[in-house]
């Protein structure tokens, strides 16, 4: 293990112990293996340097008077173009650095498919590989949840603070001097106007901010941005890297926590600190030691949450028994209530004449090599489409008539060449690489953002380096369906409107052939992707007698003194936007209780 020169020195990373192969010993490992978290205790030990994880890092450290040691899996990746770059989000999905690379158990209702899901591994977390889209979801999301302290007017105080947007114009809804920096869309495509045209077409009206809660969430118009002046304003950049320099922060990376470590004491369980290695999987497992009274703040997500909770005794214990791993305590709720975002999509491909206006036309030549105008417009004037994920116009419908959006439309002006919106990315990215012209054209993704379909998160095995068992259940409520069935009729119909309709040559997908209700649905069960916005797993509620894992009033995990959970996973319900908002809000409310 050694400290890295090219960091400041509050950062450690993971390097190989022993030179050669992983053929290396263990035992020669653990010889010359030194742990990084060694010769401190700490008042606070965050597992997981995601979005939550980074702004409490900051928070808890401010006053100088608490030692926080933060343990992250992956590395930083601030010195990434793919990340700083908000067009990179096409060689982020299953990135070999950056992402976990998780899929899904095989889903019988989705044809017997896998399900990729794009979690970032990185100081920033998803922050760092999301389409850096800022929505909060409407009041009614936090109101609905029924749960004292977490109603929408006490959460606006929350998302205010978080946020830097200094040119909202509108000061009762956005704050300024946050950690979340968010700006308005840099990049403006004659198509954008023409789509928003279209909209009218159909009954939608202009919604000039999705995030002020003094007027419905549903209409068309453009999406706040987590940027800055075209830099992807990740959470490791904006929290993080500013506050390296304190003395009583550190901060280890390529670290992967496998147990929470408890210790019972007076009938109750009594966290202790956490087990974790630098070389997976062979290497030696490192302990963080609390000091009296500390806390560990597990922050790793929906996914890995409630995945180390299980594998730390903390679950059913019918599910603990299965894989012999000794019950620390029995909490049926840990991994239940997984809830996303299922999406699926209509592309149009245009007809020849027209596709300079396409996005990946304005980057891209007849090779597949970056445009140079492009890339100076972006290294001089942070402008073009160099600075935008492609999907940051768009709109809120609601498919029942009640006023409530429960189906975002996410304008994209290029042709998604696979009704698998992820994938489609990722090809996007490989252009370069398989020589591959892409033709113009224009997609409309679309998410059922208030899915109530269910899912979970469990054990394969007690191997804590085995991907967890994820079960998103898309299409358990019927409901879903309907929502993503009407968000098609609907795309059809705005691209039939003169303001589009002119432009397009064929229909990409689903395809003019497909009609029939019964076709509508067999291609969404084939092509639904994940809208990347999971929640649930650890759900806050009042007691363990409701389901939920922990207390609404302070995090804390039911029955375990010094455990809190700080993510998204928390979040009962899902709330009708993307979720990085709300993870940011949940931390900042819990760093105030805790520095109050």
């Amino acid at each position: 293990m050694l400290v890295s020169q090219r960091l400041p020195l509050s950062v450690q990373r993971s390097k190989p112990s022993v030179a050669g192969s992983r053929a290396s010993t263990r035992r020669a490992i653990a010889v010359n293996a030194v742990n990084p978290a060694a010769g401190r205790l700490y008042d606070y030990i965050i597992v997981g340097g995601g979005s939550s994880g980074c702004v409490l890092a900051n928070r808890l450290t401010a006053d100088g008077k608490k030692n926080v040691l933060l343990l992250e899996a992956g590395e930083s990746g601030e010195k990434s173009t793919d990340v700083s770059i908000p067009a990179g989000l096409t060689r982020l999905f299953k990135h070999p650095a950056f992402d976990w690379g998780l899929m899904t158990g095989t889903e019988k209702q989705l044809l017997a498919r896998e399900i990729y899901l794009a979690r970032g591994k990185a100081l920033g977390g998803s922050s760092c590989t999301n389409a850096t889209l800022y929505h909060r979801g409407a009041a009614s999301d936090y109101d609905n949840w029924g749960l004292e302290g977490w109603g929408s007017k006490d959460v606006m105080e929350y998302f205010k603070k978080a946020e830097d947007f200094p040119d909202s114009g509108n000061a009762q809804v956005h704050g300024t001097g946050g950690l979340m920096h968010v700006e308005r869309p840099r990049y403006e495509n004659p198509l954008h106007d023409k789509f928003f045209e279209a909209c009218k077409d159909v009954g939608m009206k202009h919604n000039p901010d999705f995030n002020d809660w003094s007027r419905p969430q549903t209409g068309f118009g453009e999406f706040q941005v987590t940027q800055n002046r075209g830099q992807r304003a990740d959470l490791g950049r904006q929290a993080l890297t500013p506050v390296l320099d304190r003395p009583n922060l550190k901060v280890v990376t390529g670290a992967r926590s496998s147990k929470i470590a408890f210790e019972e004491s007076g009938g109750k369980q009594i966290t202790k600190g956490v087990e974790f290695l630098t070389e997976v999987p062979l290497g030696e497992r490192f302990h963080a030691e609390l000091a009296p009274g500390g806390e560990v703040l597990l922050c790793a997500g929906a996914i890995h949450s409630p995945h180390l909770l299980q594998l730390s005794g903390v679950g059913a214990a019918s599910t603990l028994n299965e894989h012999n791993i000794p019950l620390v305590a029995d909490l049926a709720g840990v991994g239940q209530n997984l809830q996303d975002h299922p999406a699926c999509l209509v592309a149009e491909r245009m007809r020849t004449e027209y596709y300079k206006y396409s996005m990946t036309d304005q980057v891209y030549d007849d090779k597949s090599n970056l445009k140079l105008n492009q890339v100076l417009n972006y290294m001089l004037f942070r402008k073009g489409p160099l600075t935008s994920t492609g999907c940051d116009h768009g709109g809120f419908m609601s498919s029942t008539g009640s006023g409530e959006a429960d189906l975002q439309l996410r304008f994209v002006p290029a042709c998604s060449l696979d009704p698998d919106g992820v994938v489609a990315y990722t090809k996007a990215g490989e252009m370069k690489k398989n020589q591959f012209k892409w033709p113009g054209g224009f997609t409309i993704q679309l998410l059922a953002v208030r899915a109530k379909s269910k899912g979970s998160v469990g054990l394969k095995n007690s191997d804590p380096f085995s991907s967890p068992d994820i079960n998103v259940n898309y299409f358990q409520d019927p409901s879903d369906m309907a929502v993503l069935k009407y968000g098609l009729s609907m795309a059809r119909k705005i691209c039939a409107s003169d303001h589009l309709a002119q432009y397009i040559d064929v229909e990409e997908c689903p395809g003019s052939t497909r009609t029939s209700d019964d076709s509508l649905e067999e291609y969404i069960r084939r092509t639904v992707h994940s809208g990347n916005a999971l929640v649930g797993t650890c759900r806050m509620g009042v007691d363990s007698h409701d389901g939920s894992v922990v207390s609404a009033k302070d995090m804390k995990v039911h029955g375990i003194e010094g455990l809190r959970v700080i993510d998204t996973s928390v979040i009962p319900t899902i709330p009708g936007g993307q979720t990085g908002a709300p993870a940011v809000m949940i931390a900042e409310r819990v760093a105030a209780l805790l520095t109050r």
